[in-house]
């Protein structure tokens, strides 16, 4: 059903998540035992750029259909700390360049379309719990046929899941914290529910391509639900969908300059959309899985495609 299709928005919301691995040595001081505080403050007015690379693997079955696609992309973009006031956090992204190749039935094929993306950005104020406070930008996504806002289902993903969230308090080898973020979306059709919780655990202080980093472990549980109505070839559906999805991967982060230096995050998620007809009653559904690895670096701005 073609409406439901702005419910499968919510699966690629993992994309981008950290930012390689190589280059480490453990760093030593006293900080190790009394722990630093880690923020995004001193990175606050520079501009930082960052690769991201993602394999991505989705299989789609409805009625003995089935359907398999890999896709390779590479995008680039802008970061920047533009206000940092009592643990609240302002941030934003400028998306500079993004290209994918899509494997499909044994054929690859270079995406020829430009990401409606390119060019525009995406502002976000976040406070000390991860919680979205507002959000701008992004303003040539148009409203989907739904009544879905793109963007702030984009702005709200990047605020619970793209973003690193650390304690106020100093953190040390061991320490351990979760951030729990809920989403909503309403639209002409229904309700989409998001739930994502981020648990972390410091594994080390090291020393990442000459940056001092926290190196922390990170695992992510997403929980996603979502009904409504829908119209199609003149019948009418109820639609009831649940999806369920976990995660894990590693992050170094600079915490004297306040910024991510590399991050690698590998990640899967089911669906089940599940549609009634209104006058027969008569049940259909369809599955939707997902499988993600992701890479971000962060790269000098001359690297940067033009």
């Amino acid at each position: 059903m073609k409406k439901l299709t702005i419910l499968l928005i919510l699966l690629p919301v993992i994309c981008l998540l950290v930012a390689g691995c190589g280059g480490e040595t453990k760093l030593t001081g006293d900080f190790v035992n009394t722990g630093v505080k880690v923020s995004y403050s001193p990175a606050q007015g520079k501009t930082l750029h960052y690769r991201s690379d993602s394999d991505n693997l989705t299989e789609f079955t409805e009625k003995g259909y089935h359907q398999s696609t890999l896709s390779k992309t590479t995008n680039y973009q802008s970061f920047s700390v533009t206000d940092f006031k009592n643990d609240t956090t302002t941030l934003e992204y400028n998306f500079l360049f993004s290209e994918t190749g899509i494997f499909q039935n044994g054929m690859y094929k270079k995406q020829e379309e430009e990401d409606e993306l390119i060019g525009q950005k995406l502002s976000i104020t976040v406070g000390p719990e991860g919680n979205m406070i507002g959000w701008a930008g992004l303003e040539d996504l148009e409203i989907t046929d739904s009544g879905l806002d793109r963007g702030q289902l984009m702005a709200s993903n990047y605020a619970s899941i793209y973003l690193n969230h650390f304690p106020t308090e100093p953190i040390k080898v061991g320490s351990k914290w979760k951030r729990t973020n809920t989403m909503e979306v309403t639209t002409e059709d229904g309700i989409i529910s998001q739930n994502v919780i981020k648990s972390y655990v410091v594994e080390d202080f090291v020393s990442k391509d000459e940056h001092p980093c926290v190196k922390c472990r990170i695992t992510i549980e997403i929980d996603n639900s979502g009904e409504g109505t829908a119209e199609n070839e003149g019948k009418h559906y109820n639609y009831y969908t649940e999806g369920k999805g976990q995660g894990n991967g590693t992050i170094y982060f600079d915490f004297e300059n306040g910024y991510p230096v590399y991050s690698n995050f590998n990640w899967i998620v089911d669906f089940t959309i599940t549609n009634v007809e209104v006058e027969t009653q008569e049940e259909g559904s369809f599955t939707y899985y997902e499988e993600d690895n992701v890479t971000n670096t962060l790269v000098d701005e001359s690297e940067i495609p033009e």
